[in-house]
């Protein structure tokens, strides 16, 4: 086994930064050992080592290499899966690929990378993690970092982003709906908020002024997994961090980065309206 101590585990990809650092951090926090992955192994082992020495508990992180546009060289976390060297009790599927090009501009490179992240890479990890569905003696589940099921504007604008998104949105309802273990929470989680993420800054898509904390999310999945009765009425579902707080009697008010908070869906919408300023140019 890797992790030799009492502790449960969670495997959270894309995790060397961002939503899902914050989500290992908030695992840790709660006794279960942390699987980082990322696509650069020196940065995984990393944040392992500064999550361990930041003693958030007595569990333990340990960092692997996973890049779907390479999972040939992935033997090394797929491997200790398949033989059980690691027994996942969540499996987090947070990593994907954003690109907001249009269908006419984006490479097939892009494309494949996307639906390598978005769509096919989540189908991996939940069949090496399919365990924790078939294990009815511990809680445990499959969570995703994706969309609710809707056709808007935005889907048409960032086609197609958005249409490698909403296949893994469809994996983890088929999944939901064939899953006959009561133990097992099987959901979506989404924001409505842009995320202080390279995503958001970085493609001058908007501000820090704009965005919430990343930590929004992993309170989220933490209100979600440990301190909700009932969590399995949400299989099938996807969770959005505003909607569930506010239930939840929880402020977001210390989430916010800046004092003109956005709307996600408004955020992309002003961002790629000036980009294509007619529907036909997207295609």
């Amino acid at each position: 086994m890797i992790f030799k101590n009492k502790f449960k585990t969670a495997l959270i990809t894309g995790s060397t930064r961002g939503v899902g650092k914050e989500i290992a951090k908030m695992f840790l926090k709660n006794h279960y050992n942390v699987v980082i992955t990322g696509r650069n192994i020196n940065d995984a082992k990393k944040v392992a080592d500064e999550l361990n020495s930041s003693k958030y508990s007595l569990a333990h992180a340990k960092g692997y290499y996973l890049n779907y546009d390479n999972i040939s060289k992935c033997s090394n976390l797929l491997n200790s899966l398949e033989n059980k060297e690691i027994i996942p009790n969540f499996l987090i599927n947070n990593a994907g690929a954003l690109n907001t090009k249009n269908l006419n501009d984006v490479s097939l490179k892009t494309i494949n990378t996307m639906a390598n992240a978005n769509m096919i890479g989540p189908l991996i990890m939940s069949k090496y993690c399919i365990n924790i569905i078939k294990n009815t003696n511990e809680y445990g589940g499959i969570l995703f970092n994706t969309p609710p099921y809707k056709i808007d504007d935005k889907t048409t604008y960032l086609l197609p982003y958005m249409q490698t998104k909403l296949g893994q949105t469809t994996l983890m309802n088929s999944l939901a709906n064939s899953n006959l273990n009561n133990n097992a929470l099987i959901c979506g989680f989404w924001t409505k908020y842009p995320l202080s993420t390279d995503a958001i800054i970085n493609r001058n898509i908007g501000t820090l002024d704009n965005c919430m904390h990343q930590s929004i999310l992993s309170d989220t999945i933490q209100e979600l997994i440990f301190n909700t009765n009932n969590p399995w009425q949400y299989n099938s579902k996807v969770i959005i961090d505003e909607d569930f707080l506010t239930e939840k009697n929880i402020s977001l008010n210390k989430y916010k980065m800046g004092e003109n908070i956005k709307k996600l869906d408004d955020l992309f919408m002003g961002h790629l309206k000036n980009k294509y300023n007619i529907k036909k140019n997207l295609y």
